[in-house]
């Protein structure tokens, strides 16, 4: 057994893993506590497969899916192949610093030589900041501002993993990887499990992760409201498991949400056709964050609104 398990599924990112799977492998941690890295390949081409074969580190550990079975299904085959005392859920596009497992460590209480029955039922809630740059941030500067622990998020979250037994969904693992086939929410669903399960939020602020969000781009646009259907096709099946108001708020599942994003798109007036033009107007000079803001409030949200 190791202390801490990361579980850090890829799917046909080569460039960014390459930056981001060496750093979380290369972690500074307290005298003895030790840590793997458990990849889980979710059916990715030959070339990320070719990469990931010829890795040789210590802390690696491998599993590999000849076809793409979705975040779940990798998810829980990692949960499967780690040996941890806690596991750490880490997204492949984020990067973070040298002593991220340690944060995570800190907060769920895990320390040389603890029995894995005396660890409290915690989820570790790191720190996500979206950047466009991929790596590290020039002086890799550790944000100073308070953190309040948002939502359980797979991109940075560590769980005990006796709490993990605790909640399997099926034999396969913790999360839903039946229900839950297409893009959102299966996180969000598993921390209902979690809660009532017992689990207590621990603040792990420190652990910093720098998401990678390439630039806003009018090309990016058709996927992302791809995701916008999905993520509304499963919401509905969230709040169909978990008939809840918490999950009703979560998933804007009320009538004053419907009403803010009609009157942010004007009824439906400001649709994806007409506002390419403002938006690729604002690329064009360089406005990315604001062009992105502005397609979430009038284009991606209420998409996502009306397939509710």
């Amino acid at each position: 057994m190791t202390d801490l398990s990361v579980i850090f599924p890829v799917f046909n990112n080569l460039a960014v893993a390459q930056v981001t799977l060496p750093l979380i492998l290369e972690q500074d941690l307290p005298e003895g506590l030790s840590h793997e890295v458990v990849v889980v390949d979710d059916g990715s081409g030959p070339a990320m497969k070719a990469w990931l074969a010829g890795l040789d580190h210590p802390n690696l550990r491998l599993v590999t899916f000849q076809t793409n079975r979705g975040r779940s299904a990798a998810r829980n085959a990692g949960v499967r192949a780690s040996r941890g005392k806690a596991a750490i859920f880490l997204d492949s596009d984020v990067t973070v610093l040298r002593d991220f497992v340690a944060q995570h460590a800190r907060a769920l209480g895990v320390t040389p030589g603890i029995d894995p029955s005396a660890l409290r039922p915690l989820i570790s809630v790191g720190r996500v900041i979206d950047t466009p740059r991929l790596g590290l941030p020039d002086a890799a500067a550790r944000p100073k501002q308070p953190f309040w622990l948002p939502h359980f998020a797979t991109a940075n979250v560590g769980v005990v993993r006796d709490l993990l037994d605790r909640v399997q969904e099926t034999p396969d693992g913790p999360f839903d990887e039946v229900n839950f086939i297409r893009y959102g929410w299966e996180d969000l669903e598993l921390e209902q499990r979690l809660v009532q399960a017992g689990a207590k939020r621990a603040n792990a602020g420190a652990a910093v992760a720098w998401h990678h969000c390439p630039p806003f781009s009018l090309d990016n646009l058709p996927g992302m409201l791809r995701k916008e259907v999905e993520r509304a096709e499963m919401a509905r099946v969230f709040l169909a498991k978990h008939p809840n108001l918490a999950v009703r708020l979560m998933t804007q599942m009320t009538p004053a949400h419907r009403a803010l994003w009609l009157l942010f798109s004007l009824g439906g007036l400001l649709n994806e056709r007409r506002m390419r033009p403002v938006l690729g107007w604002l690329v064009a000079r360089g406005r990315t964050g604001l062009a992105e803001t502005l397609a979430r409030l009038t284009v991606l949200n209420p998409t996502y609104m009306r397939h509710l």
